[in-house]
């Protein structure tokens, strides 16, 4: 089941945002966004400069116009051909024809008329039909002006306000992409390590190169794992505390089974005792007393099975440390000696009072050395040390035997 709930848990946040949801992404279209206003723009500037041709062309044909007028009102009705290679000259780059108005039956021209002509090789041709009239003959003035459209948008791309604008762009751009990879980059290391998270890794996000909100991003990530890794440790503890509780229930089922024949026991043995003459069989008397020493001993574990089973009330009260641990050690220094292992004791607490429940206390010490004194060879030594750290009373038991092999350690 958990490896199910983790599986899940991983297809639900596998730590990749999907491409269109990215942020690299979103920024990609701001940029196209900024691109088609850049496009727009030039196209806005081609159109200006278009419109700017077309004013400064009107602007050349009522200058020719003038110079006509005032040739015709000079009385110059002579060669109209070397007129135009005049105004030819005078006016380079433009195609200039004047004629006379022939009646032919259609509505004269009264007013110009502009008009666009594409040619074959992809120019435009632009062409002014103006009517031009002195001392009543009627004259038309056409003004043609070929327009090349790359021209233009070459002429609009190279004027100088509009490189400063696209290199302005340009540089906004790649320095956009740099500041998203930038930010881009502690974000999908924390979105890794929350995959990682999911999957039941708790591993923190190294706070390097972040900084603003990412940072402190980063800094909540690494408390939540913190946070997680607390409660896994005291979830791990209360799983062992359980185990214990229900091995304590386990030895209170046991003890009690165990007490009731125990005392049937006691009870026979004390009732045979009573009746034995230890004149005539002092040996069934010993058997007696020893049967009856036994029990008591039984007794005295299964007591302390119940103990272990129930919650004890702690009396506390103020000990001397030192002399609490040598006081308990003097218990357990003839079986020491009979087991031929040296124990050492090393107080030094100077004079430290602790508020203790001495008896559980010294119970629990005495467990701890009787342990290290079976597990000590013959010759070996067990040394028990009292001292006091920066915050805390320590006890420590230290013996020479073999060991916890692989097998208890797992």
């Amino acid at each position: 089941m958990d490896a199910m709930r983790q599986e899940t848990a991983s297809q639900e946040f596998s730590g990749r945002t999907p491409w269109r949801k990215s942020l690299l992404m979103r920024g990609g279209l701001l940029c196209a966004v900024m691109l088609g206003c850049l496009f727009l723009a030039a196209g806005g500037i081609t159109r200006h400069f278009f419109r700017e041709s077309a004013r400064q062309m009107e602007a050349q044909t009522e200058e020719i116009i003038r110079n006509i007028e005032v040739r015709l009102d000079q009385g110059f009705y002579g060669d109209l051909g070397k007129l135009e290679r005049d105004l030819r000259d005078l006016h380079r780059g433009f195609d200039i024809h004047l004629q006379e108005q022939v009646d032919t039956g259609e509505q004269a021209l009264t007013k110009p008329s502009f008009s666009y002509e594409r040619l074959a090789d992809g120019r435009f041709l632009r062409t002014v039909r103006v009517p031009v009239r002195s001392g009543g003959t009627p004259m038309l003035l056409t003004v043609s002006m070929e327009i090349e459209p790359q021209r233009e948008v070459l002429l609009a791309l190279t004027n100088r306000f509009m490189l400063v604008v696209v290199g302005t762009f340009i540089t906004s751009l790649a320095l956009m992409f740099w500041v998203l990879a930038q930010t881009l980059r502690p974000l999908r290391r924390l979105a890794e390590k929350c995959a990682a998270v999911s999957r039941g890794a708790l591993e923190t996000v190294a706070t390097r190169g972040a900084r603003g909100e990412v940072l402190e991003l980063e800094n909540t990530f690494n408390r939540m794992v913190e946070s997680l890794r607390e409660k896994e440790e005291i979830e791990a503890r209360l799983l062992q505390a359980q185990r214990l509780s229900a091995l304590g229930t386990l030895a209170a089922g046991v003890a009690h089974d165990v007490r009731n024949p125990l005392n049937a026991i006691k009870l026979l043995s004390s009732h045979a005792l009573d009746r034995a003459d230890t004149r005539q069989s002092p040996s069934a008397v010993r058997a007696l007393e020893t049967i009856r020493g036994e029990v008591e001993r039984l007794e005295s574990i299964i007591s302390r099975f119940l103990a272990l089973a129930r919650e004890t009330e702690l009396r506390p009260a103020p000990v001397d440390a030192d002399r609490f641990v040598l006081d308990a050690l003097e218990l357990v220094r003839r079986d020491a000696e009979n087991r031929g292992v040296t124990l050492q004791v090393e107080a030094g607490t100077g004079g430290l009072i602790v508020l203790v429940d001495a008896n559980q206390l010294s119970r629990a010490l005495l467990n701890v050395v009787m342990n290290a004194l079976e597990a000590c060879p013959k010759g070996r030594r067990v040394r028990v040390f009292s001292r006091v750290t920066a915050e805390h009373w320590e006890m420590e038991v230290r013996d020479n035997g073999p060991g916890m092999s692989a097998v208890v350690q797992r």
